[in-house]
């Protein structure tokens, strides 16, 4: 069996889009955009130079108009964080209240006790325990939290 022209490309583009199933972003599934207007390129009978020009320009129009749309619409590759990256601005409450010696106390997040630590601390007096924080960081197995304004 021998291909054509429209073929090779389309199977290209196929191939590309699947491809975009495994390297989230959006970039390769524009290529693959721009090997259907190579396809219709060659399907309506131009030259090959005329078919990577037409793939190139379609590429570049998905580029700039689709891919946009598509990463506003959730298509970035980081859609849920996991680990202590999650924990990053969520509040905490404060179980046992900051030691002055040590600058540590101990806040709960989603039924989890953790160490803690206050970023102020020139404020460490004034945070009684059932109080709300907020997580700025996490170093290791302490949270790094701050006042909540």
């Amino acid at each position: 069996m021998i291909w054509e022209a429209w073929q090779i490309w389309t199977a290209s583009a196929l191939v590309l889009l699947i491809l975009e199933v495994f390297m989230p972003g959006f970039v390769v599934a524009c290529l693959g955009i721009g090997a259907f207007g190579g396809a219709l390129a060659a399907w309506l009978g131009l030259v090959f130079e005329w078919q990577l020009i037409a793939a190139g320009a379609t590429s570049l129009i998905g580029f700039v108009f689709l891919r946009p749309v598509m990463l506003k619409m959730g298509f970035s590759g980081n859609e849920t964080l996991s680990g202590t990256e999650a924990l990053i601005g969520k509040e905490v409450t404060v179980t046992k209240a900051f030691d002055d010696a040590s600058g540590f106390g101990r806040c709960k997040i989603d039924g989890d006790d953790w160490r803690a630590r206050l970023t102020d601390t020139s404020r460490e007096k004034s945070v009684a325990v059932g109080e709300i924080l907020l997580i700025e960081a996490v170093e290791s197995n302490t949270l790094l939290v701050r006042i909540k304004l």
